[in-house]
């Protein structure tokens, strides 16, 4: 199987070949973006004060509004891709690799974006917490991926029944 058919397979099913590893490190990836998505469409400040440690600005009409309500957009995006990889882990697990690569596209938009539209160190108290986990989660990415293409080719089905133990 090429690395192309593991990660767009002609059918989605819920047949996973690549092994209990990538499962594993699938859900392990899913707590950080289900805290950081829920974070920012729910928290007060959207997190982007309490959490990224940006400062709060002061002006009349408050421009504080504006920055949480764009955040906590960014948090609804979230949320809806979160719901996607939750469909992909309990119905379509052989897209999990799919799921791997769209993490890595989104970290290069994080990494672009953050390049377009720089916030220097004035912004905030101390180093926000998500720029530590892109590299983190790039790697792991690449990793699951390799295990699952490694697995491939020793036919190591992993359906819902046998994940669970």
């Amino acid at each position: 199987m090429s690395i192309l058919e593991m990660v767009l397979p002609e059918k989605a099913s819920n047949e996973f070949k690549g092994g209990r590893v990538p499962i594993i490190g699938f859900c392990l990836m899913l707590l950080p973006v289900t805290f950081r998505s829920l974070v920012h469409l729910f928290k007060g400040d959207s997190g982007v004060n309490s959490i990224a440690t940006i400062h709060v600005f002061e002006g009349t009409p408050d421009p504080n509004a504006v920055i949480y309500m764009f955040s906590a957009v960014g948090g609804l995006y979230q949320t809806v891709i979160l719901l996607i990889y939750l469909i992909v882990l309990f119905r379509y697990r052989n897209l999990i690799p799919l799921m791997f690569v769209l993490m890595l596209v989104e970290i290069g938009f994080r990494i672009v974006v953050a390049t377009l539209h720089p916030l220097t160190e004035e912004f905030f108290v101390r180093t926000p917490p998500g720029k530590f986990t892109n590299l983190p989660f790039g790697l792991l990415s690449v990793v699951m991926l390799f295990v699952t293409y490694r697995n491939l080719g020793r036919g190591k089905e992993v359906g819902r029944e046998e994940a669970r133990g």
